[in-house]
């Protein structure tokens, strides 16, 4: 049996996003020897998800069975209007879906009408590989294709969010600087100028009272 997982490898990882709660809750905590096996006796919640996923990712390609399915049924379960979107469309061909052995270009074509934009290709994708929807080969790869070209595109928008929240960011950090700056200023301008006024004043008193010593040693003469 051709192990599921191989094929879509770049994107374990979202699958495994998409269940990271119920791993930590259920299946970890369910399985002390699991856990113990692959992290000692490391407390659950110490673990980052990055070591989880990996540890998973490992046993999934090296074909625990167990895992996969495990890992498929709660995705699955997680992606409910997906599944429901699914046996609508199936059921319009065979009430007995599950029966259906082979499904042709038309038929293919027809289950997925719509499907993209209401859930992404790369949902779709997994969704039909994991549960062995039976399109044909070539409809498979023009998912795979489509899957891989929309998350390319998500990850430049991303890169591009995440570029344009930096320069904002940026930006706001340089006005704050310049206000602070222009406050020390203001702040030193405004003390220069009050000692200014107050040496000012200090000068017309001192040249007040030369002119009153000089008007009276004029008027003793």
């Amino acid at each position: 049996m051709k192990n599921k997982f191989q094929t879509i490898q770049p994107w374990i990882p979202n699958i495994l996003d998409a269940i990271k709660k119920e791993i930590r809750t259920d299946h970890l905590a369910a399985s002390p020897s699991f856990a113990r096996a692959h992290f000692g006796n490391r407390p659950l919640n110490r673990l980052t998800s990055e070591e989880i996923f990996s540890v998973y990712e490992k046993e999934l390609l090296s074909g625990n069975e167990d895992l996969a399915d495990w890992v498929i049924n709660r995705w699955v379960f997680k992606h409910g209007d997906i599944y429901q979107y699914f046996v609508e469309r199936l059921s319009r061909i065979n009430p007995d879906f599950a029966s259906i052995e082979t499904l042709d270009l038309e038929q293919s074509e027809e289950v997925l009408k719509g499907a993209p934009e209401s859930f992404g290709f790369l949902s779709v994708y997994l969704f039909s590989w994991l549960n062995g929807v039976v399109f044909p080969e070539e409809v498979f790869t023009r998912l795979q294709q489509a899957a891989q070209k929309e998350e390319d595109q998500k990850k430049i928008m991303q890169k591009e969010e995440s570029e344009r929240k930096s320069l904002e960011e940026t930006i706001a950090h340089q006005q704050r600087e310049l206000f602070s700056m222009q406050q020390k200023y203001e702040a030193k301008v405004a003390g220069v100028m009050k000692k200014y006024t107050v040496d000012v004043e200090a000068l017309k008193k001192q040249v007040r009272s030369l002119q009153r010593q000089l008007n009276e040693a004029k008027a003793s003469v």
